[in-house]
């Protein structure tokens, strides 16, 4: 595991002050739940939160030991993606070779695509490949200590993200049966009680701390929170389409550069000799069980894995399954490789290191070119590069230099659409639970007169609206004041003047880019 920790410093140690892309919605809203937390607040009763519970804890946690900057947020999630190695390695070297084990740990911290829109989303990965390391011990060992450590890592997932854990237990349980039916393991009083915690003590436990969490909020509020209604979501597409354009997608990956179509004819070739080896009986029936039960489970998890993608058809939730077929494919290539001339396996291991490496050290000199001076965002608590445009950049030190200097020590000011960069930038509160405003959120006239409340109960004299506002082309944005929160933009209109304008208004506003400002001030009341 010394390999593993010191192999995974030396890949996640440039991104130490290096991001991607920094959104002041999606990052905004984790920087700033975490600085909440960090506060004392909590999610959902006290601002908008849309994934599970923990993680702004955890990212909470790194900001109260290193200090409220976007590096300790950053810092720890590299940890995690050091973890998850560490689990990748632990779960293989139960049904493999010590070899195959390393480089698909290797692998994971080096090429595990990115949840590039947040924070959350690796720790529920972290927690996913320990529930695959525990039900591979459990299929090699039969151990109850591995069954009841799957639970252990499902219930921090649930927290997480509640539908890929309720997903997890669903194989857990699969698992733990068909591996108990095919080795006839006594369905035992330790047994029962294992899967009466699994359908009844884990879901109640999860249900009760979501219920004390979600408790006060209306039933529209729940739904912001935690979408998974129908038409919750601005994004839908059949399964079949999604399948379809996964496939193309997946093609186009293959055939982008010789390193990933070299990585697929492995891939392939060590498949197809394992369906020989299986469909020949080429394996010792022992060694044959393990492998059958071990490529079962992880081909299950991965399907599992899969259905946010399926519903959506959007490319980045079918980065929840990713690091399975990782594993799937480095067990098929140790297999394969098993009964082969040992100098063919040192060749298609090495070979593989090499790969590795090459691409690394490709990637290590991208890092180095993007690191330059109008990339960096040299705000107190900013203190990172970032692939975000020179203007982007611009705008959000100018807007927020602004809101320092205007704003009173105290003062609250509002950020709408979906700003909450700015919240944290600043150190300031928000002023309304919501965060996000937006036509796909569908917020009520009702939720709408709360939030006006709520400005006027906190004395709000600055909004900071931004030109996401007045989307043209992305669905589910809409326009402000016309196509959603009527009432919230008449308010604006009747109340606040234009005092400040940043960044870009002439383009359509982006995720990350095209970003423009208005600073808007309450208006003076006249006296009569």
């Amino acid at each position: 595991m010394l390999s593993v920790l010191g192999v995974g410093i030396l890949i996640t140690a440039p991104y130490a002050n290096f991001q991607d892309f920094l959104s002041q919605g999606d990052h905004g809203r984790d920087l700033y739940a975490a600085q909440a937390v960090y506060r004392g607040e909590l999610p959902y009763k006290d601002f908008w939160w849309v994934y599970g519970p923990l993680m702004p804890y955890y990212y909470g946690l790194f900001f109260k030991i290193l200090g409220t900057k976007i590096s300790s947020m950053i810092l720890g999630k590299l940890i995690l993606r050091i973890l998850g190695g560490i689990l990748i390695c632990l779960g293989l070297m139960e049904v493999s070779s010590p070899i195959a084990a390393f480089l698909c740990a290797c692998w994971f911290m080096l090429f595990q695509q990115d949840f590039f829109f947040t924070y959350n989303h690796l720790g529920g990965i972290v927690m996913v490949l320990g529930v695959a390391f525990c039900l591979l011990s459990y299929i090699q060992k039969k151990s109850s200590k591995a069954a009841w450590g799957t639970l252990g890592f499902i219930l921090p997932l649930c927290l997480i993200k509640i539908n890929f854990g309720l997903a997890a237990l669903a194989v857990c349980v699969i698992t733990v049966g068909v591996c108990d039916l095919v080795r006839h393991i006594p369905f035992n009083t330790p047994k029962k009680i294992f899967y009466i915690v699994s359908f009844i003590g884990l879901p109640l436990l999860i249900f009760i701390i979501y219920w004390s969490l979600l408790k006060g909020l209306s039933v529209m509020e729940m739904r912001q929170c935690l979408p998974y209604m129908e038409g919750d979501q601005p994004y839908a597409m059949s399964p079949w389409m999604a399948i379809s354009n996964f496939l193309q997608i997946t093609w186009h990956t293959i055939t982008s550069n010789w390193t990933n179509l070299t990585f697929a004819v492995i891939i392939n070739a060590s498949a197809l000799r394992c369906f020989y080896l299986f469909a020949k009986n080429k394996l010792p029936a022992s060694r044959r069980t393990i492998l059958v039960l071990s490529l079962g489970m992880l081909c299950l998890f991965y399907a599992a894995n899969f259905h946010e993608y399926l519903k959506s058809g959007v490319w980045y939730r079918s980065f929840w399954a990713q690091p399975l077929s990782i594993m799937i494919t480095f067990l098929l290539i140790d297999i394969a490789t098993q009964s082969v001339p040992k100098v063919v396996r040192k060749i298609v291991f090495t070979f593989l290191a090499g790969l590795a490496i090459y691409c690394w050290l490709l990637v290590g000199r991208q890092l180095i070119a993007a690191k330059t001076e109008n990339q960096y965002l040299s705000l107190p608590r900013g203190g990172i590069y970032l692939t975000n445009s020179p203007s982007w950049i611009t705008t959000v030190k100018q807007t927020t230099e602004f809101l320092n200097k205007t704003l009173k020590p105290n003062e609250l000011f509002f950020a709408l659409p979906y700003d909450c960069l700015y919240y944290y930038l600043t150190g300031k509160k928000t002023p309304t639970r919501q965060l996000i405003f937006f036509e796909h959120i569908k917020i009520p006239r009702s939720q709408e007169k709360s939030v006006i409340a709520e400005l006027e109960k906190n004395h709000v004299n600055y909004i900071l609206l931004s030109s996401r506002a007045f989307a043209r082309q992305e669905p589910g944005l809409g326009f402000l004041g016309t196509s959603y929160c009527p009432l919230i933009g008449k308010y604006i209109q009747d109340n606040f003047v234009p005092i400040a304008r940043f960044g870009d208004w002439n383009h359509e506003p982006g995720w990350a880019w095209n970003h423009g400002t208005l600073i808007l001030k309450r208006k003076q009341k006249t006296s009569q």
